[in-house]
This record gives C-alpha cells, sequence and structure tokens, in this order.
C-alpha cells in the first residue's frame, strides 16, 4: 500500500478550479476516505487471515472469509423537487415508456473497459445457435484489447502472456479439467465436450465478449426468484436481445439484484436506421419457411456483429440513468407523490481501482468532467429546467453523500 500513501501525499494544496471549491473538497475528501479505508480493510483481512490460518490447523475447520473490495463505484446524485419535474428525452413519447430503462449517458473519462466487466447477454431461442452468431463479435476485440506498446517497443512475451488471450486459455484449461472429470469422484460420468469452436469459445454458451449467452428457455429453467437473483448477480452487466426485452424485463425486473448498471439494457441485433440487401434477402428466406423451423430460421438470421459489437462498447464506456418509478407510474393514486415527494437520479460517475497508483488531483478532474456531462445531458434531456434540481451530491454505496457546487458553477466550469 505505499502506492495509497504516495497518493494522499499529492493532495496537500490542490485547488483544482476555484468555482468549484465545495466539489474539490468533496471529490478529493471522498478519495481519501476510500484509500484509507482500503488500507485499514487489507490489514484488518490479513489478520483474520492469519487468525484463521492458527485456527484450522488446530481445530481443522474451514471458514470462508471475505477479501475487501478493488473498485468501487462513485455516485453522482441529482436531487429534483418532484417527478412532476421529468419531462420524456423523446417528443410525442410518453416517460412511462422508459420504465426502468437505463438511458446511457456519454462521458468524457471512461467508467470501465470492455475485458474488465462480466456481461450477460439473453437472446432469442434457441441460445446456442445465436451464440455461435455472437461470437463473430470477438474479431472486434484485437484492437480494443492488443497491449499497449509504449516507446515503440516491441511487445515482450511476459505482456503476451498477461494478455486476455492467456487469460482465456487459462481459463479454457480449468474448464477442461473439469469436464474430464479430473476434480471429481465420479469417474464413471460420461463427458461431452459441446464446445464447436474452441478458438473463441470457452463453453456452448459463451464467447471472449460475452461471459454468458441464455436463452430465454434456458432463464425460464430457473424455479424460483432466489435462482434467478443469484444467478444474475454474478454479472456486471446484463443484455437483453430487442426481440424479446419486453416479455424478460418484467421477470428479471422482480429481483432486488437490478440496481443502477444491473438494469438490463436492450440490444439491436442490427441498425434498423441501415437498409441492408443481405437482411432483406434473410427475411424472404425466413418467411418462406413458414412456421415452426426455430432453428433453421435462426441459422440463417442476419446480425451485424460490428453494430453489436459498438453498442456494448458505448455501455461498458459511459454510465446510464434510470428513471424513478414514481415518474414513469400511471396509477392515479400515484399522482400526489408525483408532485409533492422530491426525488433522486442516482448516476454512476466513476469507477476507481483501489489497487493500482492513481493521482487523485487526475481522478478528481475525471469525475468532476463527467459529473457536468451528466447534468448537462439531465438539463437538456430529461429535467423540464434546471430551477428544480434543489442539489447535487457524490457518494459511494458505503459512504456519506458530500456536497457539491451550484448547478450554474458546475455547468459552466472548463472542465
Amino acid at each position: 500500500m505505499a502506492s495509497s500513501k504516495s497518493i494522499v501525499e499529492k493532495t496537500n494544496d490542490s485547488v483544482l478550479n476555484k468555482d468549484l471549491s465545495i466539489s474539490n473538497k468533496s471529490v478529493i475528501a471522498l478519495i481519501n476516505h476510500l484509500l484509507l479505508d482500503y488500507k485499514r480493510q487489507v490489514k484488518e483481512y490479513k489478520i483474520k487471515k492469519q487468525e484463521q490460518f492458527n485456527e484450522d490447523s488446530l481445530n481443522e475447520t474451514e471458514t470462508k472469509i471475505t477479501p475487501p473490495k478493488t473498485t468501487v463505484d462513485i455516485s453522482f446524485i441529482v436531487n429534483i423537487q418532484s417527478a412532476a419535474s421529468l419531462k420524456s428525452p423523446v417528443k410525442n413519447i410518453p416517460l412511462s415508456r422508459y420504465h426502468r430503462i437505463p438511458m446511457v449517458i456519454k462521458l468524457p473519462n471512461k467508467i470501465s473497459k470492455i475485458g474488465q466487466d462480466k456481461i450477460l447477454f439473453i437472446v432469442k431461442d434457441p441460445g446456442d445457435v445465436y451464440t455461435e452468431k455472437l461470437s463473430e463479435c470477438d474479431k472486434y476485440l484485437d484492437d480494443k484489447l492488443k497491449p499497449s506498446v509504449k516507446n515503440n517497443s516491441p511487445i515482450t512475451n511476459n505482456a503476451s502472456e498477461n494478455g486476455w488471450r492467456s487469460k482465456l486459455a487459462n481459463s479454457k484449461k480449468r474448464s477442461y479439467k473439469e469436464m474430464d472429470g479430473s476434480n471429481t469422484n465420479s469417474g464413471s460420468k460420461k463427458i461431452v465436450d459441446m464446445n464447436k469452436n474452441q478458438a473463441t469459445r470457452l463453453t456452448e454458451t459463451s464467447t471472449e465478449l460475452f461471459s454468458r449467452v441464455y436463452g430465454v428457455k434456458q432463464l425460464k429453467q430457473l424455479k424460483n426468484s432466489s435462482q434467478l437473483a443469484k444467478t444474475l448477480s454474478g454479472f456486471d452487466i446484463i443484455l437483453l436481445d430487442h426481440r424479446v426485452g419486453d416479455e424478460l424485463r418484467k421477470k428479471i425486473l422482480t429481483t432486488n439484484v437490478i440496481r443502477h448498471r444491473k438494469q438490463p439494457y436492450t440490444i439491436k441485433l442490427y441498425d434498423p436506421t441501415k437498409e441492408n440487401t443481405e437482411k432483406k434477402l434473410i427475411d424472404s428466406k425466413r418467411q418462406k419457411l413458414g412456421k415452426g423451423f426455430k432453428i433453421e430460421k435462426a441459422e440463417i438470421d442476419f446480425i451485424d456483429a460490428e453494430y453489436v459489437f459498438q453498442q456494448v462498447s458505448s455501455i461498458i464506456r459511459n454510465t446510464s440513468v434510470v428513471v424513478p418509478w414514481i415518474a414513469t407510474s400511471l396509477n392515479k393514486y400515484d399522482k400526489e407523490q408525483r408532485t409533492s415527494n422530491s426525488i433522486s437520479l442516482d448516476v454512476v460517475c466513476f469507477k476507481i481501482d483501489l489497487t493500482s497508483a492513481v493521482d487523485i488531483n487526475e481522478a478528481s478532474v475525471c469525475i468532476l468532467e463527467n459529473c457536468k456531462s451528466i447534468l448537462q445531458f439531465l438539463v437538456k434531456n430529461l429535467i423540464k429546467d434546471k430551477k428544480y434540481i434543489l442539489s447535487t451530491m457524490i457518494k459511494t454505496g458505503e459512504s456519506q453523500s458530500m456536497p457539491m457546487d451550484s448547478v450554474d458553477s458546475i455547468i459552466n466550469s472548463y472542465y
């Protein structure tokens, strides 16, 4: 944790913007608190591990100790006068149509990058056929995930060994060992290798870009909400095929794991605004097949892999906002609550890695730049007038809310 100590020492006399003095102090104080709290948690974790080792040697018992989180999401909170102060981002479309649908906000500084988040993609049946088609998105990963070359120096073997392809190969080796039954006692079981393309896929339901691809039937096999919640909690981002999004959104959103970035994003498998002769030809073939023939229709279905990859890349890099349910409710009994109670928009503005050496001044600038972009988007597309904004704050999931400057100061800042 020597890096954390050096980071703290860099911020003794840092005032990044005199017009945003409150915001600067709040952001720097929050980052310092995260670093010091992480350092304390690491010490406690090491002590508990040592105590566990001593107890296990005597009692031969094993207890699981959870390590501290290495990455923390920082949220930008915008408090608004009431739900009636919100408007639809698109004319002639009611705000109720955006019920629990995340709206992507473009940011100058990326929240995350491809390869860091576990992505679940729920597609139309049959899932294994569409998994094979979605694996074409993997060819666009090369430019995004190549090891960086500094000073025109050649890529060493160590750089390639620590890259995403080596991690993929190691994961394959572990999965192959499990499939061979080397780690299980039941050696009589018949093991069937379902991998169709071992060059780009770990299992039949995953690709290099998507950690898991489920069909609708696979998701419906989960018997109760607890199994569904446990499954969804293992992923950072959830994507829905636009053809089954309306059907699945109601079922998925009944669980309590959908918060912030866990809100399902709807992905289109092709650009509807672009004319494509290949798609028209495929659609005519699908119509000639008639009813049934789901597998045959899926095998010839059209997917624009580049367009899908661009959507996924934008979701990972940027952040999103979800309108509170009270603003999208059509229940007449909620009308009084829409006009009397204040609401808050919670938007993730930055993700900080506590294990890496990060300059606090640089991180503060990134956070303030993102907050400015978020506020500009909300005022332009979602809030009727900036006068309805009561206050803005910044916080994490486990910290207190820190105050920010006025709306005009943030929007008119040079960030």
